[in-house]
């Protein structure tokens, strides 16, 4: 961990932007509320992309049926963690006792794997979420299952001068230019905000290629829409078919490459 003060991202801030003493229109509670933004945006941004470093995991044990009015099982994840931004995966222990990721499909797919029938519950293959923190299990469990949720935390604000932000290896550059840019913008100075937004989007290039590409030193994930449909075959029961009509059994591999 690398980790920044506030304090210095605010010097950093005014340094980039030239405002340093000017704290009638830019004092310190401005530039603290614009960076604790900034900085929430930014690490949702970084996992939307496949990059795992702000995740963490709730855990807990899902009972077999139907929640009573659904054709799924109903998994209030808010239950669990307070403050979720979003939820990137679910893992279920299956009867064996290996760990499997559960496929994330959209809400539509709700009735697809049975409509909730008696018959059609079984071992969870896939989740969608329709509120924030509610996701629909699918097919409904035929037992108990633990269960692990993969999800964004709300940071709280860094509010003390010595309040830390985990900079990474640099990645603070993207707090202060995305500030920069803002505050360009509110002093209405076209010019100056073309130059810093081109250099905004240089740095958050660069973050991204180093943070979710795979690399000789490992343990980087490869850049992807993690939510998206990209690349998903959409599974339909014992076996599954994709919008390109290709047919696999339930032992075919479709994550993303």
């Amino acid at each position: 961990m690398r980790t920044v003060t506030l304090a210095q991202l605010r010097q950093d801030i005014s340094n980039q932007a030239d405002i340093a003493g000017l704290t009638t229109r830019h004092g310190a509670t401005l530039l603290n509320r614009l960076a604790n933004q900034s900085i929430q945006r930014f690490r949702e941004k970084l996992s939307n992309e496949g990059a795992r470093h702000f995740l963490t995991v709730a855990t807990g044990t899902m009972q077999a049926g139907t929640t009573s009015g659904f054709p799924f099982y109903q998994l209030n994840a808010g239950a669990l963690a307070s403050g979720i931004v979003r939820i990137f995966g679910v893992d279920v222990k299956t009867q064996g006792g290996a760990w499997k990721r559960l496929e994330h499909t959209t809400f539509e797919d709700r009735t697809t794997y049975g409509g909730g029938h008696p018959a059609s519950i079984g071992e969870p293959r896939v989740w969608a979420e329709y509120q924030t923190t509610v996701l629909a299990i699918m097919p409904p469990p035929d037992r108990s299952y633990d269960y692990v949720v993969w999800y964004l935390p709300v940071l709280n604000d860094l509010q003390s001068d010595s309040a830390t932000f985990d900079g990474v290896s640099g990645w603070e550059d993207f707090v202060t230019w995305d500030v920069v840019c803002r505050i360009i913008v509110r002093d209405q100075n076209p010019e100056a905000y073309t130059m810093a937004v081109t250099y905004k989007n240089e740095i958050w290039t660069d973050i991204l290629r180093n943070a979710t590409r795979v690399t000789g030193a490992g343990g980087a994930v490869v850049g992807r829409d993690s939510m998206g449909a990209k690349g998903h075959y959409r599974r339909r029961g014992p076996t599954g078919q994709g919008d390109d009509g290709r047919i696999f059994d339930d032992s075919f591999d479709d994550s993303f490459g």
